[in-house]
């Protein structure tokens, strides 16, 4: 993070930057078949799968570890900024500020070396490098300010300036994971280009009207608040993309404008003469720190980030913070203009009246189109008969879990399921029957089934189930208890594969639909794996 640089007349605004470690998900929990009357079902804590086993019990895992610890490093960093508020300013607190920056490096680093499952683990390896350079800068400058040196500019700036370009960077990068932008880079831009109307007026523009600066002076001062202005929008992507409330994403975006709030803070202290070394506005920058070491640590780091909602996403308060920026251009031009120029303030009141009449009326149209975009947003990726997934969704999750099973290196399976004798079923009770039939039996299939999973229909009386995680003996388990949820007695076959090196998609889905046919060859009402990634099978 930035922090402050020193001037022969003024102390100059440096800059700090931040922290953040990493965690692991922990997969939803499955609810296990319709179970005999006066028996229980319990979580198995191994797999998440709901098992019909009386004895079983919770098991401590690393994600509880790992939940204790955020809370642990979130509490020390705030108490951290207090003691550096209660204590004198001199060489203790000082070596206190440092330390704490540094420890917030090594915990970032730490995460990332130690998370097997953290989300873009470069960009928080950046942000470590960046913390490392924000000590170096803080030890600098303490130790120039401590001598009574104030060198402008001097080596604690080179450092502090170095930070900005990493964490552009680890932002852009963790933007970048969300896939579809929907737009979030032009919002973000608005509302960064509104801002740097108040922050060229505000922080800018005296160091710009200061005819004591010499050029390199005036580079580096106004270097500050020009790369607070570019990390804004990056930050503000971040947000709009990450609609899902992940805690982690909350904590790493609220460290991130509280950096933010901090340096403004102080530049606009230091040009003022408000600022001294040792208060709040240090601290906040401390915040910053913790608020973003608590985002790595915290177990929903590892939840990948994805931007698969539809521009539906963009709604209410996305609509708030484009108008509220669009604000700041004539409320500006509002409060700043001389007495002189009374024009200009008509003309400032009336374009504010004029857009919030015209963001009245897009707010109205805005629900409509919503509500429209909803509704074919759903037809898109699920089957109307039975609203399970259809294969148009199926092929993009498929792509998706491949994808992530091999970047973890973890297990998945496939099932493929195909109901017996529905032709029967549908000649003598009739179509409409058989609508029914499989209508009911997603119904009965989806408690068994965790979040993660997948269950769509892949065509007439053909399912497929996509087992992210799941190793192909607990997947044959999971079918079976799928097989004994069948509505009116009937029954169904089953082919079972484990994605092996090399599958595509197409080839898993191969594998498993030989595995059912296997299944049907068999005498029906069965379960059968695939032996190998050759697909061959194993016998029922």
């Amino acid at each position: 993070m930035m922090r402050r640089r020193h001037s022969h007349k003024k102390n100059r605004p440096c800059k700090r930057q931040k922290a953040a470690p990493q965690i692991r998900p922990v997969l939803p929990e499955r609810l296990g078949p319709t179970q005999p009357s006066g028996s229980w079902t319990v979580i198995n804590p191994s797999n998440g799968y709901s098992e019909p086993a009386p004895d079983c019990s919770a098991i401590p895992t690393d994600a509880s570890v790992e939940q204790g610890a955020w809370r642990w490093l979130l509490v020390g960093g705030l108490l951290s900024a207090l003691l550096y508020v209660v204590l004198p300013y001199g060489l203790l607190a000082s070596a206190v500020y440092v330390a704490i920056t540094a420890l917030a490096a090594f915990a970032v680093a730490l995460a990332v070396k130690t998370r097997s499952q953290l989300v873009c683990p470069p960009a928080w390896l950046l942000i470590a490098c960046a913390l490392g350079l924000a000590a170096s800068g803080h030890a600098i400058w303490y130790w120039l300010d401590l001598h009574g040196l104030e060198p402008f500019p001097s080596l604690a700036d080179a450092f502090y300036l170095a930070i900005y370009p990493l964490f552009m960077v680890s932002l852009w990068k963790l933007g970048q994971r969300a896939g579809r932008d929907d737009g979030a880079l032009s919002d973000a831009l608005i509302v960064g280009v509104a801002a740097a109307v108040p922050g060229w007026a505000l922080l800018i523009a005296p160091y710009v009207n200061d005819p004591d600066l010499s050029t390199v002076q005036l580079l580096v001062s106004t270097a500050y608040p020009v790369a607070d202005l570019i990390l804004l929008p990056l930050i503000l992507r971040l947000i709009f993309l990450h609609r899902a409330r992940v805690t982690a994403h909350l904590f790493l975006l609220s460290g991130m404008l509280a950096y933010l709030v901090a340096d403004m803070l102080y530049a606009h202290g230091n040009t003022v003469g408000w600022y001294a070394p040792g208060g709040m506005t240090d601290a906040l920058w401390l915040v910053a720190y913790a608020l973003i070491v608590a985002a790595i640590w915290h177990p929903s780091a590892s939840v990948e980030l994805r931007s698969d909602v539809s521009h539906v996403e963009m709604s209410g308060r996305r609509l708030v913070v484009l108008g509220s920026a669009s604000l700041l251009a004539p409320a500006v031009i509002l409060l700043t203009a001389g007495v002189d120029v009374a024009v200009v303030r008509i003309a400032a009141i009336g374009s504010i009246l004029l857009f919030l009449l015209v963001m009245h009326r897009m707010a109205g149209l805005m629900r409509q189109t919503h509500r429209q975009a909803e509704e074919l947003e759903k037809l898109t990726r699920t089957d109307p008969l039975t609203g399970a997934a259809n294969r148009r969704y199926l092929d993009e999750a498929m792509a998706r879990e491949i994808s992530r099973a091999r970047r973890l290196g973890s297990p998945m399976t496939l099932a493929f399921m195909d109901l017996d004798h529905f032709k029967r079923f549908n000649d003598t009770f009739g179509h409409a029957a058989g609508d029914m039939l499989l209508e009911e039996l997603v119904g009965a299939w989806r408690p068994v089934l965790r979040e993660t999973d997948l269950l769509a229909r892949a065509g007439g009386e053909e399912f497929v189930v996509v087992l992210p995680d799941t190793g192909p003996g607990e997947a044959r388990r999971v079918v079976e208890r799928l097989r004994q949820c069948m509505p009116h007695g009937q029954t169904c076959s089953a082919g079972i594969a484990e994605l092996g090196p090399g599958d595509s998609a197409d080839e898993l889905m191969a594998r498993a639909d030989r595995a059912m046919y296997a299944a049907k060859h068999g005498g029906r009402d069965r379960v059968v794996l695939t032996a190998d990634g050759n697909g061959d099978v194993e016998k029922p």
